[in-house]
């Protein structure tokens, strides 16, 4: 009888560690898996090209630039849910110019198109994504 109760334990164990396995795996690849990249590619051909990322920069940038300034200040910043401008004040001046903003995307898409085929896949998106959220 203990045998059989030690038996129906270890089953049940190593049943819950599989869905508990199976549900972070769906948690991490929906989290990776960043709804951006759908709205960056623009003609949803699966990737992205260097003039859909200048697009979507432009339209991130006005979209934050609420007093129309030409830079993203504190506050702007912080409604940047992507958080993709929060790395571009590279004279750290405490605001983000529209020149540091298009040359972070540009960089972006650099570190992003692994294989240099001036286009970024899903996945190379992802991979990057993936990689730039454990810091």
């Amino acid at each position: 009888m203990i045998k059989l109760i030690k038996i129906s334990l270890i089953a049940t164990s190593i049943i819950f560690s599989f869905k508990v396995d199976s549900f972070a795996q769906q948690s991490t690849m929906q989290e990776i898996n960043n709804p951006e990249f759908s709205k960056i590619d623009k003609d949803q051909n699966g990737l992205i090209s260097a003039s859909e990322m200048q697009t979507y920069q432009t339209e991130q940038f006005n979209k934050l630039d609420q007093d129309n300034s030409g830079d993203l200040n504190a506050g702007e910043l912080a409604a940047d849910n992507t958080r993709m401008h929060q790395v571009a004040d590279k004279n750290m001046d405490g605001k983000v110019s529209r020149q540091e903003s298009e040359l972070q995307f540009k960089e972006y898409f650099q570190q992003m198109d692994k294989n240099n085929d001036a286009q970024v896949s899903e996945a190379e998106y992802t991979d990057y994504w993936k990689f730039m959220r454990r810091f």
